[in-house]
């Protein structure tokens, strides 16, 4: 039994040569604006808390404005919010991929 092909890919944004956001990112980004926690969003994610941490501070400091704005909490926790411009970044990532996504299905063989 023979099966079809399947073609698969991966993408991301960068700037300045630098990854700014792929789709474990934007998984990220998305989960923060869900719970407005990072720690709950990792959780979620079943990811250390350093690494979305770093995630996050990676993507602010590649950005051209914050995404990501993190208070520190106290004995209630802290909050993340994701800004504006991080929405947008998400829209965008996600209009993108949609977009490849019905390319790459028009492309049957």
């Amino acid at each position: 039994m023979h099966e079809s092909f399947k073609i698969e890919y991966r993408f991301w944004i960068s700037s300045n040569g630098q990854a700014l956001l792929g789709k474990g990112k934007v998984n990220l980004l998305t989960k923060i604006r869900e719970t407005g926690s990072l720690r709950k969003a990792a959780e979620e994610l079943k990811i250390s808390y350093r690494k979305a941490y770093y995630s996050v501070a990676q993507i602010n400091k590649i950005a051209k404005e914050p995404v990501v704005i993190m208070k520190r909490g106290g004995k209630n926790g802290g909050t993340s919010e994701v800004t504006k411009y991080g929405q947008k970044l998400i829209t965008v990532y996600q209009d993108l991929e949609q977009d490849i996504s019905e390319f790459i299905a028009s492309k049957n063989f």
